[in-house]
């Protein structure tokens, strides 16, 4: 009974597709362009990403207050 189903599904399993070179670079090229993409839009909100990390001169005088 199980192989039955088995032999139902292996036509679903297998790819029925052919990869030439041409599918192959245009894969490449997809992935050169996000990460381009993700490049730019690290560049473009840089100062965001940055301010989330770095504190802020308050918090930095209170700290200078609190160690002297």
């Amino acid at each position: 009974m199980h192989f039955q189903w088995f032999y139902l599904l292996t036509p679903l399993l297998r790819p029925h597709a052919y990869l030439d070179p041409g599918s192959g670079s245009f894969l490449i090229q997809l992935l050169i362009a996000g990460l381009v993409g993700a490049a730019f839009l690290v560049k473009a909100y840089w100062k965001k990403i940055k301010g989330l990390f770095n504190r802020s001169d308050k918090q930095k005088e209170e700290d200078n207050d609190i160690q002297q």
